[in-house]
């Protein structure tokens, strides 16, 4: 029988005991799930949480529907969709997707050095052009910021790093507005320190200086986290 096992919200511990039975073995591909009821009863919710949990593993690629059937495990039974984790109910850890960002996009910025072109180049000094010139519009300016990390994805010709980008997108969005605003209204010198930061950065990747690009790379990236009143941990 099903358990729940995690102080999480509702609707994330019946996804996980469902995942859970699922990775066990209990609920094998293509094997079709219990019923709304039967999963209220057995985790001991309502049949609205167990609702929202299938849809979001309907989403996720856990599960799929035959019409006058039911729920099924598909055939991918591991998903199809990347979440990070929810703890108490909560978004997740800012922290920690700084340090995810922290080892990722040094890396990424070392090989869009290496494989940039100009294409490339040319999309990163026009977003660094949109964020100085909307210096004062923070929302323009954060999305200007999102799209000067992006073409550094795509410098480093790896579909795979700019589709992961795209999803901290939508995870960092308000994040980076915030940092934009106490960069403005923290520090002495406005939202130029990130300017030069981002400077710096795009230099090193014209420059083709791989080891400089990652470095400025890690500089910015403590130095965003910072206005957001986080502090990294050491890499070495």
């Amino acid at each position: 029988m099903l358990e729940l096992q995690r102080p999480d919200s509702l609707v994330v511990r019946v996804v996980s005991a469902i995942r859970a039975e699922i990775d066990s073995g209990q609920l094998a591909p293509e094997a079709r799930l219990p019923t709304e009821q039967q999963l209220a009863e057995q985790l001991n919710v309502s049949r609205s949480v167990v609702r929202e949990a299938i849809a979001q593993l309907k989403a996720d690629g856990v599960l799929t529907a035959k019409r006058g059937l039911g729920s099924f495990i598909s055939k991918t039974p591991a998903g199809t969709v990347f979440r990070f984790p929810e703890k108490d109910g909560h978004r997740p850890d800012l922290a920690q997707m700084f340090e995810v960002r922290l080892w990722i996009e040094t890396q990424a910025a070392s090989i869009a050095a290496r494989r940039r072109d100009a294409g490339d180049l040319q999309r990163m000094k026009q977003a660094l052009q949109e964020m100085h010139d909307k210096r004062a519009d923070l929302d323009a300016a954060a999305l200007a910021d999102v799209e000067f990390h992006r073409a550094i994805a795509e410098a480093s010709k790896n579909d795979y790093f700019v589709a992961f980008h795209d999803f901290l997108r939508s995870q960092l969005a308000t994040a980076r507005k915030t940092a934009w605003e106490n960069s403005a209204s923290r520090f002495a010198s406005g939202s130029a320190d990130a300017t030069q930061e981002h400077q710096a950065l795009y230099q090193a990747i014209a420059d083709g200086d791989a080891q400089g690009a990652a470095a400025s790379a890690e500089a910015h990236l403590r130095a965003a986290a910072k206005r957001l009143q986080l502090e990294l941990p050491a890499t070495n």
